[in-house]
C-alpha cells in the first residue's frame, strides 16, 4: 500500500487472496462477523475494504477500534466519522448533533479508548483506490464523486489541492444517490473500472453502469451488504436475523 496524501490510499492488486468491500456497518459488527464466516474469509490473505460509517446507531460501535486495528481491514471516512471528529474537536453543538445521530456510545468509553479511536478515525482517507487483477481500478467513496471523473478527483486528492467543497461532497453528498432513487437515470464514473459508495440506504444493492451502492440499512434492521471488489463481483446481503441472505444486484438505469 502507498499513500500519496492522507486523503487518498492506493493499494496494489491482491496477488494471493480475495478482496471484498462492505457497506455502512453502523455498529452492526455482529452482522459483519456472520458475513465473513459465510464467505470463508481468510485473514491471512484476503482483504476487506469499507465505504465508511463504521459507527453510530447499531449495537457495537466500540468494535470499530477492533476492526481498524486489523491489518487486512481498510476503511474510508464516512459522515459519521466526520461527526465524531467534529464532536471531539469542538464539543458544544457538534457533540450534541453527533449524540442525536447515534454518537452517545462514545461517552461510555474510557479516556484512553476514546483517544485511540479518535486517532485512528482521523487517519482515515476520503477515498481508496485498489488495483484490480483484471486491470483498471476499484474506487471507494462514501457519499458521492464530484464531477464523476475519478482521474481529476484523484489528482486533487494526491496533490492536496482538492477544493474543500469537493472533499465535503465526497463524504456528505447524495446527489447521485437521489438520481437513482428518483428514477432519473443511472450513474457512471469515468476513469475507474468500478466505484463503490455507501451513505444513502438503498432497498437492495444497486448496480448502475460502473457504480455500486452498498448501504442497505443495517442499523435500520434491514441488511448489511458485502461484495467482491470487482466490476462483475458477487454480492451477499444479509438480514439482521443472520438467516436470510440475498445474492442479487438490482440493476438501475442508463447513465444520463
Amino acid at each position: 500500500m502507498t499513500a500519496a496524501d492522507p486523503d487518498l490510499q492506493i493499494h496494489a492488486a491482491n496477488a494471493t487472496g480475495r478482496d471484498y468491500v462492505v457497506g455502512d456497518i453502523h455498529g452492526c459488527f455482529y452482522m459483519l462477523d456472520a458475513l465473513l464466516e459465510r464467505i470463508g474469509f481468510d485473514a491471512t490473505r484476503d482483504r476487506l475494504f469499507s465505504v465508511g460509517d463504521l459507527v453510530d446507531r447499531g449495537p457495537d460501535s466500540e468494535r470499530a477500534a477492533e476492526y481498524l486495528d486489523r491489518p487486512w481491514f481498510h476503511a474510508i471516512r464516512g459522515n459519521h466519522e466526520d461527526m465524531l471528529l467534529d464532536a471531539v474537536a469542538e464539543g458544544g453543538e457538534a457533540a450534541s448533533l453527533w449524540r442525536m445521530n447515534g454518537g452517545g456510545w462514545f461517552d461510555a468509553l474510557d479516556a484512553a479508548s476514546r483517544a485511540a479511536l479518535t486517532r485512528r478515525v482521523a487517519a482515515l482517507p476520503h477515498a481508496i483506490e485498489v488495483a484490480l487483477p483484471s486491470g483498471g481500478c476499484a474506487v471507494l467513496v462514501h457519499g458521492d464523486l464530484p464531477g464523476r471523473d475519478w482521474p481529476a478527483l484523484r489528482a486533487g486528492l494526491a496533490a492536496g489541492t482538492l477544493r474543500e467543497d469537493d472533499r465535503v461532497a465526497m463524504v456528505w453528498d447524495r446527489e447521485s444517490a437521489r438520481r437513482i432513487e428518483t428514477g432519473r437515470g443511472g450513474v457512471e464514473v469515468t476513469g475507474a473500472a468500478v466505484v463503490f459508495l455507501g451513505h444513502t440506504p438503498m432497498p437492495a444493492p444497486i448496480a448502475s453502469a460502473n457504480t455500486r451502492w452498498i448501504d442497505t440499512g443495517a442499523f435500520m434492521g434491514r441488511r448489511l451488504t458485502l461484495a467482491e471488489l470487482a466490476a462483475d463481483g458477487r454480492v451477499w446481503s444479509l438480514a439482521a436475523d443472520l438467516e436470510d441472505c440475498e445474492h442479487d444486484w438490482r440493476h438501475v438505469g442508463t447513465p444520463g
